[in-house]
C-alpha cells in the first residue's frame, strides 16, 4: 500500500476546519484497508479536499496530472490540509486526475512536443479521460481522483469501473471522491462517508436516491416541481 494511514499533522483553518473530515482525522488516523477507496457524499462535503490533499502530500500537481506536470487550471484554488501519511512502500508513479480540470491537463500534453497524450484534446472528455487512465497509468501507481465520472457516459463509466478494478489488482492504488453509483461497485473497494465511516455499497445516497428515482422517475419528477 502507498498510503496506509492518514491524520491530521498541524492546525486547520478557514471553512475546512468544520468539515466533518477534518474533525474525524483530529481525532485519529485514517485508515485505508483496500487497494480501491472511495469517498462519497454531499457537494461541500469534503471528499475533493481529502483527495487533492493526499495528491499535494505526495507531490502531484495540485490542477491533475503527475508529479512532473507544470500547469494550474482556471480559477484553481488548492485547499491542501496539512496531513502525514503512513505508507509501506513508495509508489512508483503518483496521477491525479480531477474531472473539472481535465480539459487544462489535455491542454498542457498538447503544449509538449512529441508526448504522447497530446491528441486527447482532439477527443471527447470522455474519450479523453479514458485515454489517459488506459495509456497513462499502470501498475505501481497511485492513482488519486476527483469526480472522473464528470463527462463520462454510463457505459465509460462501467468500462472505468473494470479498468480500476483491473489497476487495483495488478498492484496500483486508488482512492476516489465520486458521486457515480456505478464507480461505487468496484469489486472490494472500501466505501466511507465524509466522516471517513464505513458504507456498505447499498446503503451510500447515491445508491438509494438512484434506486428510487429509478422505480418512479415520474412520480419523483412531479414532486420536485409542484408548486
Amino acid at each position: 500500500m502507498y498510503v496506509d494511514t492518514v491524520r491530521l499533522d498541524g492546525a486547520v483553518r478557514g471553512y475546512a476546519a468544520g468539515l466533518p473530515l477534518v474533525r474525524r482525522l483530529a481525532a485519529g488516523p485514517f485508515r485505508l484497508t483496500s487497494a480501491v477507496t472511495i469517498l462519497t457524499g454531499e457537494n461541500g462535503s469534503g471528499k475533493s479536499t481529502f483527495v487533492e490533499s493526499v495528491a499535494v502530500d505526495k507531490h502531484a500537481n495540485p490542477s491533475g496530472g503527475s508529479r512532473n506536470a507544470r500547469f494550474t487550471a482556471a480559477g484553481d484554488q488548492v485547499t491542501a490540509l496539512p496531513l502525514r501519511i503512513g505508507r509501506t512502500e513508495n509508489p512508483r508513479d503518483v496521477f491525479f486526475l480531477r474531472g473539472e480540470s481535465f480539459f487544462d491537463l489535455a491542454e498542457y500534453h498538447a503544449s509538449l512536443p512529441g508526448d504522447p497524450l497530446a491528441g486527447i484534446r482532439e477527443r471527447s472528455h470522455g474519450e479523453g479521460i479514458m485515454d489517459v487512465l488506459t495509456r497513462r497509468v499502470g501498475p505501481g501507481t497511485l492513482l488519486l481522483l476527483d469526480e472522473p465520472e464528470d463527462g463520462l457516459s454510463i457505459f465509460t463509466q462501467l468500462e472505468l469501473l473494470g479498468l480500476l478494478t483491473v489497476l487495483g489488482r495488478r498492484g496500483s492504488q486508488v482512492i476516489m471522491a465520486t458521486h457515480s453509483p456505478v464507480l461505487l461497485a468496484v469489486p472490494g473497494a472500501q466505501i466511507v462517508d465524509a466522516s471517513l465511516e464505513p458504507l456498505l455499497f447499498d446503503a451510500t445516497e447515491a445508491v438509494t436516491a438512484t434506486r428510487e428515482f429509478i422505480a418512479d422517475p415520474l412520480g419523483t419528477a412531479q414532486y420536485l416541481v409542484a408548486p
